[in-house]
């Protein structure tokens, strides 16, 4: 009888330790299962690191372009789609993840607590003759084919059938959900790395296109200063607009005649334009806003859903960096609370152009972004004749 009890106390631990090992990292199940997941998928982030190697083959292929400003224009509006693309399978991914691994947890929790009647059923066994193999122990699976065996065995034994049946029934769950959380880990690495890939090759397409962008440094100058005095100038969006406006309306302003080689009828876009940012819009047009604000991602891309010639690019008062994109008609697009803007002022841009990279948290000030929360935040805005429209009759899929 000493032996039974030792081995039943033996076999009431065994489940625990059979149920924990089947996935690296697993912890306690007394232990919030939010973090474990958030742990889970930030140890995969932190392992995918490009080598040396790929970023050097992406270096020899950016330099192998032609060096002209619609190839190179053209390749970032590529890259960013795929990035793009890669994000949003991500984010996909890591909630079905975040599923899967709930699941396994409610199951490994139901297990553990009939650790009792495992190991009454395997006391059972024991005084049949039937001593569980030392694999099982160790692997789910084997703790599965044992307890197969004892479904079997349960037969001559009728009023064990019930627990060898159940037992059995949650091994089995068990194992095909790890067996999921295992392949989901693997296709959310590949595609995270893939994503790091399409990032650093727009790092170094921005790289090129800003050599090819380059201007003098009398021009420059020229540039901060215009820019300079425009802000002085405004005391409100609207002013700066009004001053773009009369300014675009000289016949010294070269951004003028660049706009003339913009095709795009923008009142005619209607409902085909896409976001400039992925993300949640928080606050919508209406009486307390003149725009959209949309919730972002750390250093998510911004790209221009439309051609156009940039009209204004750098900081405004309490909007923080400031894009203003003249789409033609007396129509403007504005983007506000960038973190970077990559873009120079009388730049034409292709539509899905990428412009600059949202910050890591909020950096603008302005009661457009007051909503309570200090994510980053794209602030859009679009005017016609100086006058604010919604956007939201714009924009296509969100």
């Amino acid at each position: 009888m000493r032996s039974l009890s030792l081995f039943a106390l033996a076999a009431g631990g065994c489940l625990g330790f059979a149920i924990s090992i089947s996935f690296a990292g697993v912890v306690h199940s007394s232990i919030n299962r939010r973090l474990i997941t958030n742990k889970v998928l930030l140890d995969i982030q932190r392992h995918m690191i490009l080598s040396q190697e790929r970023v050097a083959v992406l270096a020899d292929e950016i330099r192998n372009l032609k060096k002209d400003r619609r190839t190179l224009a053209g390749e970032l509006v590529s890259a960013v789609l795929a990035e793009r693309e890669f994000g949003r399978y991500i984010r996909v991914s890591e909630g079905r993840l975040k599923v899967l691994m709930a699941k396994r947890h409610d199951v490994q929790k139901v297990l553990k607590s009939r650790r009792d009647e495992f190991a009454k059923v395997l006391a059972v066994l024991e005084r049949m003759g039937l001593n569980p193999p030392p694999a099982m122990l160790v692997r789910t699976d084997d703790a599965l084919q044992s307890m197969r065996s004892a479904v079997l065995l349960g037969s001559l034994v009728p009023e064990m059938r019930a627990y060898t049946d159940t037992l059995a029934a949650d091994l089995k769950e068990l194992e095909t959900i790890t067996r999921s959380v295992r392949a989901e880990r693997l296709q959310l690495a590949n595609a995270i790395e893939n994503q790091q890939v399409e990032k650093e090759r727009l790092s170094l397409l921005l790289a090129e296109n800003a050599k090819l962008q380059k201007q003098s440094e009398k021009d420059l100058i020229a540039e901060k200063k215009h820019n300079r005095e425009l802000a002085e100038k405004a005391k409100s969006l609207q002013d700066l607009l009004a001053e773009i406006r009369n300014r675009s309306e000289l016949p010294a302003d070269e951004a003028n005649s660049r706009l003339l080689q913009v095709q795009t009828d923008f009142f005619a876009m209607r409902g085909l334009l896409f976001l400039p940012v992925d993300g949640r819009c928080v606050q919508t047009f209406g009486k307390d806003s003149q725009g959209e604000v949309i919730e972002t991602e750390p250093n998510a891309i911004v790209t221009s859903p439309v051609e156009g010639v940039v009209r204004y690019a750098g900081i405004f008062r309490s909007y923080g960096q400031l894009l203003i994109i003249d789409v033609g008609h007396n129509y403007h697009l504005i983007l506000a609370g960038l973190g970077r803007i990559n873009v120079a002022q009388g730049q034409i841009l292709l539509q899905g152009e990428p412009v600059g990279i949202m910050g890591t948290q909020l950096i603008a000030s302005s009661s457009a972004f007051d909503i309570g929360k200090s994510a980053p935040m794209l602030y859009i805005e679009i005017r016609k004749d100086g006058k604010p429209v919604n956007p939201a009759s714009w924009w296509g899929r969100r």
